[in-house]
C-alpha cells in the first residue's frame, strides 16, 4: 500500500503536536490499599456515585493481564470519501492495517483488532461500550476520532496549495474495571499541493488528511505500547 500513499500526494509535514496521559508514580497508592476486584467499581447506568465511591475509583491501582486484545472503535464517519474511489478504498485500509500491526507490535498484546459493527450500541456512552467490548472478549477498548480542518487564510495565495492539521483523540478504556487510564490527542500540521492527477482540490486536500492521520495513529500506538508496557500485570 506505500505505493499508493507515495503516488497521490506530496505531503509536506510542517509540525507534529500531541499529549497525552502521563503513568502514575508507584507510591501515588496508600501502602495498605488493596484492589477488590469482586466488587463493581462504577454502578448502573442511572446511579451517581457516592463520594466514598468516587474515593475507591481514584485510589483504585490499575493492573491488565499479561497479554491482552484490544478492541478499536473509530467514532468519527468519512462515509463519502472511502468510497469515493478505489485509491481511497486502499488508502483507508492501509491507515487502518498500519494502526493495528502496530498496536499488535507491543509484547502486552496478542490481538488487536476493530470492534464488530454488529456489537456496537445506538448509545455509544461509556457502559454500554464495556459491555460491548466484553461480549468480544477484549481486555482494553480504544476509541478514537479523527478532525481534520483546512486553515482558510491560504487559500487565498494560491487555488491549489493548502495549509491545514488533522487531529486524532483516543482514550484506553480498561473494560474489567471501567477506568480509563490513557487519552491522546495528537495533531499534525501539513501542506497539500494539487496534482495533475488529482480530479479536484477537494480530493488533494483529502489525501492529505489520510497520511496525516496515519502518522498520528502510528504516533498514538507508540503511546500506547509505552503505556501498556509500564501497567501492572494481573
Amino acid at each position: 500500500m506505500t505505493r499508493y500513499l507515495a503516488v497521490v500526494i506530496i505531503l509536506l509535514t510542517t509540525g507534529c503536536a500531541g499529549v497525552s496521559t502521563l503513568d502514575r508514580p508507584g507510591d501515588y497508592y496508600p501502602a495498605a490499599q488493596v484492589n477488590d476486584s469482586k466488587a463493581s467499581l462504577f454502578r448502573g447506568i442511572d446511579n451517581l456515585l457516592s463520594d466514598k465511591e468516587i474515593e475507591r475509583i481514584l485510589n483504585f491501582q490499575l493492573k491488565i493481564p499479561k497479554m491482552n486484545r484490544i478492541a478499536i472503535l473509530k467514532l468519527s464517519h468519512d462515509r463519502y470519501w472511502q468510497n469515493y474511489s478505489r485509491d481511497f478504498n486502499y488508502l483507508t485500509e492501509s491507515v487502518a492495517t498500519d494502526f493495528v500491526s502496530k498496536l499488535r507490535d507491543s509484547a502486552r498484546v496478542y490481538d488487536a483488532s476493530f470492534l464488530p459493527g454488529m456489537l456496537i450500541p445506538e448509545k455509544r456512552t461509556i457502559p454500554f461500550l464495556r459491555e460491548a467490548a466484553a461480549r468480544y472478549q477484549a481486555d482494553l477498548l480504544l476509541a478514537y476520532r479523527t478532525n481534520c480542518r483546512t486553515f482558510e487564510k491560504y487559500k487565498f495565495f494560491s487555488a491549489s496549495e493548502t495549509k491545514a492539521y488533522c487531529s486524532v483523540e483516543v482514550i484506553l478504556l480498561d473494560v474489567r474495571s471501567g477506568i480509563v487510564p490513557f487519552t491522546a490527542l495528537v495533531s499534525n500540521e501539513f501542506e497539500a499541493k494539487k496534482k495533475k492527477d488529482d480530479v479536484n482540490f477537494h480530493e488533494t486536500i483529502k489525501k492529505a488528511e489520510l497520511v496525516s492521520i496515519s502518522k498520528s495513529l502510528k504516533d498514538v500506538a507508540e503511546r500506547i505500547n509505552s503505556f501498556l508496557d509500564n501497567v501492572g500485570e494481573l
